[in-house]
């Protein structure tokens, strides 16, 4: 209950706790509401039944390893339902309470462990720090004592479930009155627009409270047997006192005893207060004067314990607060219960009454005669003690007796007035006969009579009236003298009740009204501005209700405070009270204001406290006082003693009244100005001698206030207030005037008054469409400065001021004012809004900084004044306007940047936001920045008078200091920071950095923060609405905030990790406790560990445990708190963060922590026990099993929530495979995400239709990427064990996958380019880039995804078309921006996602057809969707790189497995299409940006056309020529005449020309082309020529080829290949001469290869003479390429040739080889057999015999090349003229073929021999060398020696041999 009303204060901040409103509306809720003073029943025989039945074993089965004791839950909750009285149901819910909260209570009992307090004594070595730290480790008992010993265990739950008891009371009294009273005070126009804007929140609090009131019967008097609600929590507060003496012994631990005696007293007091506040609250709320029976029970609980006067319960701990409030709110009770204004209104109203009827309980108590006598003797009796808390009480009821004096004469007096005209009537007639004297009298009387029959409550001779009854009662009262002057004089003189009255506006209602927005304090302070205005209607100005008149105004609120609180309070507001009402604007501040200026400061005050109230003056809301200050028709001053130009009106009269007879020139006589306006008719001892200031012309009448010389007249002349001050400052600044006549206080009152005007104005243009600010700002400075000389106004005035003080010097002497620089300080913060074009430039020149000379006052008067009085006024109000600098530079940047003609179109040309120089705003900035860093470094060994100032100026430095650093570097990725939005911040971003952000041991700036994070597991006691813990939560929040933000930046920034990490890992314990105290600080320090696990990633090395720093056992506790993720409030973003939390722990190397998240057991638990006992006494599941139960229900989780769920548990699968055992165990979480998967499908089929269904999609596309992810990931688990059935049963459920992966984005093209173009035409000079953000905080998928919409609408706020109409303005396209990028980058991941899963997929599934057809789909779509892609390719270039890879690895693994499918047939054209459509001009598809993807096309286009090859080229013989086979070669299996076109198109388009494009960049810039790419061609060539049936179309592959002259351009790659070799490696060479073998393939390309001379060509070039030297080249020598170029190339080239020509060309083929002899030598001794290795085997520069000895597969295929070109030449040497030729032209090549033969049986008779020496060459022969031979049977050991010993095979045949 403690954590749902803390929620519930929170709501008047945020109302994102959506589950409240479920919760509160239950039935059972509103019913413990409605009981909240007693809200639990006591035991019965019905309870104990339904406690049984729920504990009974059949509903909760007893278990050794069950996550609770059921056992010792039952004997809890029996123990706590016996002691407390409550019923065993509810003693149930509360045991189950307790045992939920117990890690919590057991780590925050536990203190902080010996790392902390190493950290504590580390600390500057002062004294304040570690006390600090300290103080808040031993909230429940010392850290020493560590956790709770085994022996005090009972004892120690039996005091939990106390307090936990208690806690439950008090908070449902806590949530009772902040419901009723947000009911009340949202009834009616109490407050119109500021607290009724959440309508939802609105409705369904005022409908509960509404339930709650109705019960209560508050104002239903019919009802008799209903008890009043208010006499029930009378009793209730009674009952809680007699409690105090009711203390059992609960317990036999004497020290847990005292301290559950000491919780129980404190809770007493405490649910007091909270009743209290319930009852002031229906009083203040009641429409009538108060019922008999509750002030009848309030004033006699109040006699009874003396008002509360000297209460004090036995115990002193934190009593002080408890103290005050209850006197406080003791006071405004019972004022608020005799309700003044409402007393006199009845008391008029029974002025005429003779007697009351009615005097039951619920009526009126002045109606109650045993009420009204009750009432005036408990107050006579605490007048007679002079109780202070009863004065209030007392006074008013003496105003009340008073009134009822007035009544009672008046009654009494006109009664005796009608008897004496009756008498006079009756005996009047003397000369009247008797009988018209009786008949005259008889008919008088009679009609008399009738008349006072027929009038109620009229007198007759002996009947007094109702009120002289009450009256007479009260005179009777046993008290010297008039009782009713008494009460007024006790009250005045004996307690001090003005005092009293503002002590309790100023110490209580302000400071500890602050519940409902303020509204609280300011009803309080209501209560007591009527009692004051009764007192006014009796008693004329006085300086003392002077005095309490403007505490009571103004309570304690600070000028700071004012500006935080909302406008619109209505009638709440006081001073707007005070504005409305006659009697306080006559008697109060037109007598002020007539006495002004001869007497300033009552009405300076007055006017200060009532600035704060506008009134809109049709489109500009003006303060309200503005038309008292701007002209008022009269002024009184001193008359000079010398002047005589005046005269006596009337003087016959003695009237004292005067007419001036000259003018009376203030600029040339002396004046008086008192400033203690006390002295209302004491003699001035100082005149000014030149005062100027005002004239009053001849004329003027004047009225003569003290006939005292000097004389004091009231002059009625028209003049202005404002304008009289500001030429009052004027004298000042010039040092005219001393400051015995112009006091500092006087200054220091005009000044603020002008700075609270503008403030009120710029906090009211915040929340009403009224005129700018500047401009009603600009109305009344002007109006200020009226009457200056011409150059000044009273901004200058001021600034002068502000210099002058600044100059004077300090001498550190503790009664220095400081008043006159903080009010110049506050009216500089206020006038930076209005115009902070004067503002910059002054702080640049002042001494305030320094920033000219360096030599800044700032420090000097803070460490010389303020520092020794302990009083920081000044430092607040400095930080106050460094934090108003930061925000004025970021709300005015875009202002400031766009040129000056932009401005025009937005703003006047005086505009004063522009126009100020960033350089003065960087350095104004920068000298700020590290003047208050060097103060926070300081702070913490600074004593302070007031502690919540050291609180509040550390927590803005902080979140300053957080703003800074985040504007810097949150947005625009601008490598110049001076050149961003936030440019002028950049130099004090990086000063921070340098200060906070340092790996150096240096404590100084980090032990504030420290200090600051440590308070947050202070007791948090927002229930009695004191302010300190709002402050408290502050500072804690922006301490977090600074340091995840330091970390974050140092991450960004690539720093090393700093000392603040470091302090910050050893200060995990205090986080831990922070985490632990409450869920208001659980956010920021789950963003902050989340942080610091990524930061400690970074070292190569074993990154720090999160909690190697904490002991086991409280570590362990920590992560059962964290198991339980949002509970009890579902707060959703909490859930998130947490869950990203734990993201980062299980990939991030953080093994300790992740093994617990995990398996919910620590290693060491692990390793102890495998059964798992140890965890079977926990109280929670593994935090990885929470989520897949959670999971298992998905389509009942909020959508981000689950994505961040899956995320963790795919970041826990892919770093920790083992959990698969774990998903593998649950029985529903695979078919839970499988069927979620399903009906993602229906719901999109459902959705189809609708206009735009990818405007909410994004998490539901995020949420199918996670699930794919962790599908993909559990495939390659099973295929690991051999399980590939269970990877099938996911293709059913991936039609939703499949089509929203590859289907194109929702990028809206036109959105993003329009709103880039409005933008940027809008605001001229900005780019819309500038508010893109960072890697520097990552944000979320949603409405404020890509675009910072926070940045965005503070500085392009200002621009009406910024807003719109409805969302039709840029921030409504930001956030419709934002939402479609967030929809593409969820279909961005999900394809990632797809990719993998499908890859998976097809390793296991990929023989099966189903698969395969989704396999070869994907693929097609995925280039359809590039094809149909409209987007630039600047944008989604990656994008489409990525369907690109994802199709050719399908592509790859169909080729592999030799898919039959139609499908994968059908690719090629796709992939044409996709080359086609990005253009086939390699030139240009080779351009660095396009490079990849050109290539990635091109492997998926040669993929594509081998599914379409057969399995040996249909044109290349099998077998020689001359064999009669030569038909074989035809495949019979022929392709479609589309395909055959197809391929034609890509050898014409693509083949040829690209090989031609390709050749020439290679020339032109060899940087643009890959030897890959000319590899990539070939393939390409290769395949289209393997196309069945492409053999047909020799002409049309003639016709390509010479059209493109290709056989030229690669002769001439080969020729230039020997000058582009990249370390001494001929790759072109070998990659054109593959090209010609290629083509060659083709006997008709192989004849015009011929015809062209090609081997003419390739023999003269430069390369093929390393091929010519007298020992030729072997395999192992360099360049190696050469050999591969002989192998690969020429000798498959020759073949090539002589095959295709024939005998023609026997001849030159002869020749062509035998300009080669080293290499036919080299060949012929190749296989030489030797019995031991050779040596020097591979070097670089050895001999061809140095390479013999060794086989490789390179020399056998050489030697077949040969072997085929012999048998080859020596058929057509044989032949002879029949084949065309004469034999013996043909010469012999030199190849010894009988040797090798010989040499090759001798190696296959050795095959022991043969496997020592056969060597691989290449990464592929490498892989044979491990993988087994194919064929049964061999003896072969591995795949290589098989295929060498089959190619020798082969060969042996070729050279005539038997195959062994």
């Amino acid at each position: 209950m403690e954590d749902f009303s803390y929620c519930l204060t929170e709501l008047q901040y945020s109302a994102e706790y959506g589950f409240l409103e479920r919760h509160i509306v239950d039935g059972q809720a509103i019913e413990l509401l409605k009981r909240c003073f007693e809200p639990y029943p006591a035991p019965s025989p019905q309870s104990k039944s339904s406690f049984e039945t729920k504990t009974s074993a059949i509903n909760v089965s007893p278990s050794a390893h069950a996550q609770y004791d059921i056992r010792e839950i039952q004997d809890d909750t029996l123990w706590l339902s016996k002691e407390t009285n409550i019923d065993e149901v509810v003693a149930l819910r509360i045991a189950i309470l307790e045992w939920q909260t117990r890690p919590s209570a057991k780590l925050l009992e536990g203190g902080l462990d010996s790392s902390v307090a190493s950290l504590t004594n580390s600390r500057l070595g002062g004294q304040s720090q570690t006390s600090l730290l300290i103080s808040h480790s031993t909230i429940s008992q010392s850290s020493k004592d560590g956790l709770v010993a085994p022996s005090n265990i009972l004892s120690w739950r039996r005091k939990r479930l106390l307090e936990t008891y208690l806690s439950e009371r008090r908070y449902i009294l806590k949530t009772c009155e902040w419901v009723v009273s947000n009911t009340l005070y949202a009834s009616g126009d109490l407050i119109p627009d500021f607290y009724t804007a959440n309508t939802s929140l609105h409705t369904w609090v005022k409908e509960v409270g509404n339930q709650i009131l109705s019960s209560w019967n508050i104002d239903d008097a019919s009802r008799a047997n209903v008890r009043n609600i208010l006499v029930t929590g009378i009793d209730a507060i009674r009952s809680r006192i007699t409690d105090f003496g009711g203390i059992k012994r609960r317990l036999d631990d004497d020290e847990v005893q005292l301290k559950i005696e000491a919780i129980w007293l404190q809770e007493q007091v405490k649910e007091m207060i909270d009743i209290m506040q319930l009852i002031l609250t229906l009083v203040q709320a009641a429409t009538k004067l108060s019922r008999s029976d509750t002030v009848s029970t309030w004033f006699g609980l109040m006699r009874d314990y003396n008002f509360f006067e000297n209460f004090g319960p036995p115990f002193q701990e934190s009593y002080d607060s408890d103290d005050l409030q209850i006197k406080s709110l003791t006071s405004l009770i019972s004022v608020a219960i005799l309700d003044v204004s409402c007393a006199l209104d009845t008391l008029s109203t029974l002025s005429t009454v003779a007697s009351v009827e009615k005097t039951s309980s619920d009526a009126a108590y002045l109606l109650n005669v045993t009420t009204f006598n009750e009432i005036n003797d408990v107050i006579l009796i605490a007048a007679g003690l002079c109780l202070k808390t009863a004065s209030p009480a007392v006074l008013a009821w003496s105003i009340i007796l008073q009134s009822l004096r007035e009544y009672a004469t008046t009654s009494k007096e006109a009664r005796e007035t009608r008897q004496s005209v009756r008498a006079l009537d009756r005996y009047g007639t003397a000369d009247s006969s008797e009988s018209e004297n009786f008949e005259g009298s008889t008919l008088r009387n009679s009609g008399s009579s009738q008349r006072r029959r027929s009038s109620f409550g009229s007198d007759t001779s002996q009947q007094s009236s109702y009120l002289e009854d009450l009256l007479e009662k009260v005179m009777l009262a046993p008290v010297e003298g008039d009782p009713i002057a008494f009460l007024a004089k006790s009250a005045v003189d004996g307690s001090q009740v003005l005092n009293v009255i503002s002590l309790l506006a100023t110490d209580f209602c302000t400071p500890f009204g602050s519940a409902h927005i303020g509204i609280t304090g300011l009803k309080m302070r209501c209560i007591l501005l009527d009692v004051l205005r009764s007192v006014f209607e009796l008693i004329d100005y006085q300086p003392d209700l002077i005095l309490t008149t403007l505490a009571v105004l103004r309570g304690s609120e600070s000028f700071w405070k004012m500006q935080m609180l909302p406008v619109e309070f209505g009638h709440l507001e006081p001073a707007a009270i005070f504005l409305a009402d006659a009697v306080f604007m006559r008697k109060l501040f037109q007598e002020a204001l007539s006495r002004f200026p001869y007497e300033t400061w009552p009405f300076l005050k007055l006017c200060r406290a009532l600035a704060r109230c506008q009134t809109l003056e049709g489109r500009e809301m003006l303060p309200s006082i503005w038309q008292k200050l701007e002209s008022v028709d009269s002024l009184t001053c001193l008359l000079p003693p010398q002047f005589t130009g005046y005269s006596l009106l009337r003087e016959d009269e003695e009237s004292s009244l005067i007419q001036l007879e000259a003018n009376l020139n203030i600029n040339s006589y002396p004046t008086f100005a008192f400033d203690n306006f006390k002295k209302f008719s004491g003699t001035a001892s100082q005149f000014n001698q030149v005062m100027n200031l005002q004239q009053i012309p001849d004329g003027t009448i004047g009225r003569v206030l003290s006939n005292s010389k000097p004389l004091v007249v009231l002059w009625r002349h028209d003049y202005s207030p404002l304008a009289y001050m500001g030429r009052l400052l004027k004298l000042v600044s010039s040092g005219e005037v001393t400051e015995e006549v112009v006091s500092r206080e006087t200054v220091s009152e005009v000044i603020s008054l002008i700075a609270a005007m503008l403030l009120s104005n710029s906090n009211a243009m915040m929340t009403n469409d009224a005129r700018g600010g500047s401009e009603v700002g600009d109305k009344i400075l002007n109006k200020a400065s009226e009457g200056l000389d011409s150059g000044q106004d009273v901004v200058s005035v001021i600034f002068d001021i502000f210099e002058r003080e600044l100059n004077n010097g300090r001498t550190g002497v503790a009664d220095e004012s400081l008043d006159v620089l903080v009010q110049c300080i506050q009216f500089t913060y206020a006038l930076l809004p209005v115009m902070p074009d004067r503002v910059w430039p002054f702080l640049g020149r002042s001494c305030l900084l320094g920033v000219k000379d360096g030599q800044s006052q700032l420090g000097a008067v803070i460490f010389t004044t303020e520092v020794s009085i302990a009083r920081f006024d000044f430092l607040l109000s400095c930080v106050h306007m460094f934090c108003a600098l930061i925000s004025d530079t970021i709300t005015n940047s875009v202002v400031r940047k766009v040129p000056a003609k932009a401005v025009l179109r937005f703003s006047t040309p005086t505009n004063p936001r522009v126009g100020v120089s960033t350089v003065i705003m960087e350095r104004v900035l920068l000298a700020f920045h590290r003047i208050m860093a060097d103060i926070f470094e300081s702070l913490s060994t600074w004593n302070f008078a007031e502690p919540i100032h050291q609180i509040q100026i550390r927590s803005h430095l902080c979140s300053a200091f957080y703003k800074t650093i985040s504007y810097c570097f949150e947005t625009d990725d601008e490598a110049d920071h001076s050149l961003k939005l936030a440019g002028p911040l950049s130099s004090s971003a990086q000063h921070l950095i340098h200060v906070f952000i340092s790996s150096s041991n240096n404590d100084i700036a980090i032990s504030p923060l420290l200090d600051m994070i440590a308070r947050g597991f202070s007791n948090r006691s927002f229930v009695t609405s004191s302010p300190e813990w709002k402050y408290l939560e502050d500072e804690v929040h922006s301490a977090l905030d600074l340091a995840d933000t330091l970390i974050r930046v140092s991450m960004f920034l690539g720093y090393p990790r700093s000392h603040l990490e470091h302090r910050l890992l050893e200060a995990i314990s205090v986080l831990a406790n922070v985490y632990a105290a409450g869920l208001n600080h659980r956010k920021p320090v789950i963003v902050l560990l989340k942080s610091l696990v990524i930061s400690a990633d970074r070292t190569e090395n074993q990154p720090s445990s999160l909690l190697g720093q904490m002991g086991e056992e409280p570590a362990t506790y920590l992560l059962e708190i964290l198991s339980t993720i949002d509970q009890p409030l579902k707060d959703q973003a909490l859930s998130i963060e947490i869950w990203n939390l734990l993201s980062a722990i299980v990939s991030k190397r953080q093994q300790w922590f992740a093994i617990f998240v995990l398996t919910g057991e620590t290693p060491r638990e692990a390793l102890k026990n495998k059964s798992s006992e140890a965890a079977g006494n926990r109280q929670h599941r593994s935090i990885f099993t929470i989520a897949l139960d959670d999971l298992s229900s998905l389509g009942k989780v909020p959508p981000a929530v689950a994505s961040a769920m899956l995320r963790f548990v795919a970041l826990a699968a892919d770093s920790w495979p083992w959990v698969f055992a774990i998903i593998e165990e649950h029985s529903q979480f695979l078919s839970a995400i499988l069927d979620h998967l399903a009906q993602l499908e229906t719901a999109s089929n459902t959705n189809q239709n609708r206009s735009n269904p990818r405007g909410t999609e994004y998490h539901q596309i995020q949420i199918a990427s996670y699930i794919v992810d962790i599908l993909a990931m559990y495939s390659h688990s099973t295929r690991q064990t051999g399980n590939l059935s269970s990877s099938k049963r996911f293709l059913p459920n991936l039609s939703y996958v499949i089509s929203t992966a590859i289907s194109p984005t929702a990028y809206n093209h036109s959105l993003h380019s329009n709103l880039r173009r409005n933008f940027e035409d809008k605001f001229f000079g900005c780019r819309l880039k500038e508010f893109q953000y960072t890697s520097f905080r990552p944000p979320q998928l949603g409405i404020s995804f890509y675009y910072n919409l926070d940045m965005s609408n503070r500085m392009l706020g200002f621009e009406s078309a910024w807003k719109g109409q409805g969302d039709e303005g840029f921030a409504g396209e930001f956030i419709r921006a934002n939402v479609n990028l967030s929809v593409v980058e969820a279909q961005i991941s999900l394809l990632h996602s797809w990719k993998a899963l499908a890859i998976e997929l097809g390793i296991s599934l990929g023989t099966d057809p189903s698969f395969q057809q989704i396999m070869s789909e994907t693929a097609m779509d995925c280039l359809r969707t590039n094809v149909r892609n409209s987007l630039p390719e600047a944008i989604f270039g990656r994008l489409a790189q990525t369907r690109a890879d994802f199709a050719f690895t399908l592509l790859q693994r169909l080729n592999e497995v030799q898919s039959p499918r139609p499908e994968t047939k059908s690719v090629l054209f796709n992939a044409w299409d996709a080359v086609r459509t990005h253009g086939t001009d390699l030139t240009l598809s080779l351009e660095k940006s396009r490079a990849n993807y050109t290539r990635t096309l091109l492997k998926i286009l040669c993929l594509a056309l081998q599914v379409h090859t057969s399995p040996s080229p249909p044109s290349r013989p099998a077998t020689p020529v001359g064999s009669g086979n030569d038909d074989a070669a035809i495949s019979t299996s022929l392709a479609s005449q589309t395909v055959i076109l197809t391929v034609l198109e890509i050898l014409r388009t693509f083949v040829a020309h690209g090989f031609r494009d390709l050749t020439t960049l290679l020339h032109s810039n060899s940087s643009f082309v890959d030897p890959g790419d000319f590899a990539l061609l070939c393939a390409i060539l290769r395949a289209c020529l393997h196309v069945p049936g492409l053999e047909r179309h020799t002409t049309a592959l003639l016709s390509i080829f010479a059209d493109n002259q290709t056989s030229r351009y690669a002769s001439t790659l080969l020729s230039w290949s020997d000058q582009l070799t990249t370390g001494r490696d001929p790759i072109f060479g070998e990659l054109s001469i593959s090209f010609l073998v290629e083509m060659s393939n083709v006997p008709a390309l192989a004849e015009s290869l011929a015809v062209e001379g090609i081997l003419g060509h390739i023999v003269d070039t430069n390369l093929l003479k390393y091929l010519t030297r007298e020992k030729g080249m072997g395999p192992f020598e360099a360049p190696i390429r050469m050999y591969s170029i002989w192998v690969k190339g020429i000798l498959p080239l020759l073949l090539n040739l002589l095959h295709a020509v024939g005998a023609s060309i026997a001849v030159e083929i002869a020749a062509t080889l035998n300009q080669f002899p080293g290499m036919m030598r080299r060949a012929s001794n190749v296989f030489t057999f030797y019995t031991k290795p050779p040596l020097s085997t591979g070097s670089q520069n050895g001999s061809t015999e140095k390479g013999t000895g060794y086989v490789t597969l390179s020399m056998i295929s050489e030697a077949q090349n040969l072997a085929i070109i012999t048998n080859l030449l020596d058929v057509y040497r044989e032949a002879g003229p029949s084949a065309g030729v004469t034999g013996d032209e043909i010469l012999d090549i030199g190849w010894e073929k009988g040797r090798v033969k010989e040499d090759v049986e001798n190696w296959l008779q050795k095959r022991s021999m043969l496997r020592e020496r056969i060597v691989a060459i290449g990464e592929r022969e490498e892989g044979w060398v491990r993988v087994k031979p194919a064929g049964e049977g061999t003896r072969a050991v591995n795949r290589l020696e098989e295929k060498v010993v089959e190619e020798m095979g082969g060969l042996l045949m070729l050279l005539g041999g038997k195959e062994e």
